[in-house]
């Protein structure tokens, strides 16, 4: 249609554009060259192979080949940009769907996680009354089988795997009358932090220290996962790049609630530190590439709680070599999750 009616100087020809720019949010950069160059060679074309373009009788259209020619090199250069563009911000999109992917999948995983320890409980007292009734029912058989020894070791042996049974379900809710206190009970950030810091010592030699102000506010909270798994990943991240010590500091008052999470290892790689936050990051620099993750945990983490009204602010440490978190919530907004 366009080598019949003008070639480039019709001004429909910006329509070749489209096509390209608008797939290569989604193709592949080989598939995106090959369409581009499909692209220029096709407003070529047009340029020095095309029929006149229609006029009124009256009126006659012609453009100097001075401006004729700069007609198809704006058109080559905006494809190639707005490809770019595109592509970029595809990129991105892809990127970020990917992370919040992951952070829904590890959601999911921690809502299971939650909902096995409630059936844990509830199993364990559910069976408590039937294996107390076999219990009860070989202390009988031993009795009656006094003094005969085939007998007596059989029964010995299914008591002892009653007992077993017994202690194995009690090793999954500590107690199996009472409701699993971590899932249900509400706390508050101290006891959120406590939490988590004893799982990490548990599982690190390095040394958590946590200092927190004695007349901080200990109002409790409604249980969060997001929360939960948020402040993990932060902590997570400060033992995981530290050298020997992660410091958390927990500081509250009428009006706000804020958590500094500090480490001493070699802090945020300059490059990345104006993007933290962003998912799959890396630095420039190969040896602190080698030294530094993708980013998705900051992501993560920076999502679930800026999500429950948190503000963040991921830095490098001015009092220490390593980087710092400041996590702040206002305490109206905190009180109300």
């Amino acid at each position: 249609m366009l080598f019949l009616t003008g070639g480039v100087s019709n001004p429909f020809v910006i329509f070749l554009l489209i096509p390209s720019i608008f797939s290569s949010s989604n193709l592949s950069f080989r598939t995106n060259f090959l369409l581009v160059f499909l692209t220029i060679i096709t407003i070529l074309i047009l340029t020095f192979y095309s029929l006149d373009l229609p006029f009124p009788i009256s009126v006659h259209f012609h453009v100097s080949s001075y401006y004729y020619y700069s007609i198809p090199i704006s058109l080559i250069i905006a494809l190639i940009f707005l490809n770019y563009l595109a592509m970029t911000f595809g990129k991105q999109s892809r990127l970020r769907s990917e992370a919040l992917a992951k952070m829904e999948e590890v959601m999911a995983t921690e809502h299971e996680l939650l909902s096995l320890g409630g059936q844990a409980a509830a199993a364990a007292h559910s069976l408590g009354t039937p294996l107390s009734t076999i219990k009860i029912i070989t202390q009988d058989l031993v009795k009656q089988f006094k003094g005969q020894k085939d007998f007596e070791k059989d029964i010995e042996l299914l008591s002892s795997q009653v007992e077993r049974c017994n202690e194995i379900l009690k090793s999954l809710t500590l107690n199996p009358v009472e409701e699993d206190v971590f899932i249900d009970k509400d706390i508050s950030i101290r006891e959120y932090l406590s939490e988590i810091i004893l799982s990490f010592r548990e599982i690190s030699k390095k040394n958590f220290i946590f200092n927190f102000d004695q007349n901080s506010n200990e109002k409790k909270i409604t249980k969060s996962i997001e929360i939960v798994y948020g402040l993990r990943n932060f902590v997570g991240n400060a033992n995981k790049f530290s050298r020997s010590t992660i410091y958390i500091n927990l500081k509250s008052d009428s009006e706000i609630t804020e958590i500094i999470i500090e480490d001493d290892g070699n802090g945020y790689p300059r490059d990345i530190l104006p993007k933290i936050g962003e998912p799959y990051l890396n630095s420039n620099n190969p040896q602190e590439k080698s030294k530094t993750g993708l980013g998705l945990g900051l992501f993560i983490g920076k999502t679930l709680l800026e999500k429950n009204f948190a503000s963040i602010i991921c830095r490098n440490s001015k009092t220490r070599s390593g980087a710092e978190v400041v996590i702040r919530w206002n305490n109206r907004d905190l009180f109300n999750i």
